[in-house]
């Protein structure tokens, strides 16, 4: 899909039918802090996803609410297929450059500095996918930027002595608390249900949100 020239979505196709998902950037942001709460258990996982992006519409069967997981990954990528997230990872693959939470007042000053855009105010309905072109497309002076930069560069063996010091005390001072590379956890999400994991408990009677209790 383009940005540019289709409209953006606003539902997504579940078994053959148009199933209303939850565009808002927030819900973007607290689905991926889920993923890494390791608090939560694998079937609490699943079920707290689609409670975030489908509110109160309940699946019927494990096949539903596979394919739900399948297509909330989809809109959660902003249309792309799993391998083109890669940019979302660190330099070496493995530590995620950014966090939602960790970063949030960076992210905040950021859209503020670069777009006059008020990220705190409770009509700001932008859209996930404009979130997050908006966010690839922060200017280099933005202190995010320059954070997500320390983060991820590899210092090279012939600098300086003093430039590597400089830079190794910024990876430190900015370094993020151990955390899964987020597109292994989106990878886990979706194997779980692919191998027979047990979200039977999501199936039971009543496990549903909001204030309709629409079952598909």
């Amino acid at each position: 899909m383009s940005l540019l020239l289709d409209r953006l979505p606003d539902t997504v196709m579940i078994c053959g039918q148009e199933v209303p998902v939850e565009t808002g950037f927030r819900t973007g942001i607290l689905f991926e802090e889920m993923l890494r709460d390791s608090t939560l258990s694998d079937a609490e996982k699943i079920q707290t996803a689609l409670e975030l992006y489908f509110p109160g519409i309940r699946f019927r069967d494990f096949g539903m609410m596979h394919e739900a997981i399948d297509r909330l990954l989809w809109f959660y990528r902003c249309g792309k297929e799993a391998e083109d997230g890669a940019e979302e990872t660190g330099a070496e693959g493995t530590e995620p450059p950014f966090s939602y939470e960790h970063d949030a007042g960076y992210i905040y000053a950021a859209f503020l500095q670069a777009y006059h855009i008020d990220l705190t105010r409770a009509e700001m309905k932008l859209h996930w996918w404009q979130f997050r072109a908006l966010f690839c497309a922060l200017p280099e002076d933005c202190q995010i930027m320059k954070i997500i930069g320390y983060r991820t560069m590899k210092i090279p063996a012939k600098l300086p002595k003093e430039q590597k010091q400089h830079y190794q005390r910024m990876k430190r001072l900015y370094a993020l608390p151990q955390a899964q590379d987020r597109q292994q956890l989106e990878s886990d999400l979706s194997s779980l249900l692919m191998s027979g994991g047990n979200p039977a408990a999501l199936l039971a009677g009543g496990n549903h949100v909001g204030g309709r209790n629409t079952q598909i």
